[in-house]
């Protein structure tokens, strides 16, 4: 137990505060017009409430090697920054799943499902957490009834 408390507390502190992806940690155009497609893609989400706090930061895919589905990973990365119910998630992680069996193979893409479903649940103190864009500890909620209050942290 003391081991893992260590492991997800090592974890949190390598949160990065902007995009290692290039050409986004390049280009100030590029992360600029990535920020706005977040912020939009969130906005329509959340129908127009309260946008996550942090600017919006990618990895490509968290833990994971970037391959031809890097895209994938950054369209999901917007899901996960805006944060939302467990149905909004469940729904940015077969969408990934999707993406990735598109660009490569059914099998990495239930891979990827798997994987995210399991490592980005809202409650851990991890960067890539469902809802990373707000300061954390933050659960699922329900955008669309009940505007901006956060449900019960549990997955």
């Amino acid at each position: 137990m003391r081991s893992a408390t260590f492991a997800l507390l090592a974890l949190a502190a390598c949160s990065y505060t902007g995009s290692t992806l290039a050409p986004y940690s390049r280009d100030v155009s590029e992360a600029a017009a990535l920020q706005r497609r977040a912020a939009n893609a969130c906005l329509v989400q959340r129908e127009a409430r309260d946008l996550p706090h942090a600017f919006f930061t990618t990895d490509g895919c968290s833990v994971w090697p970037d391959d031809g589905w890097t895209e994938c990973c950054v369209t999901h990365d917007i899901a996960y920054w805006c944060g939302g119910s467990a149905q909004d998630r469940t729904s940015a992680d077969s969408a990934l799943e999707r993406c990735v069996a598109q660009d490569s193979s059914q099998g990495m893409g239930e891979i990827m499902r798997v994987g995210v479903s399991a490592g980005g649940v809202p409650w851990a103190p991890l960067p890539w957490r469902w809802g990373y864009g707000y300061p954390w500890p933050r659960g699922y909620e329900d955008v669309r009834t009940s505007g901006q209050t956060p449900s019960d942290p549990s997955p």
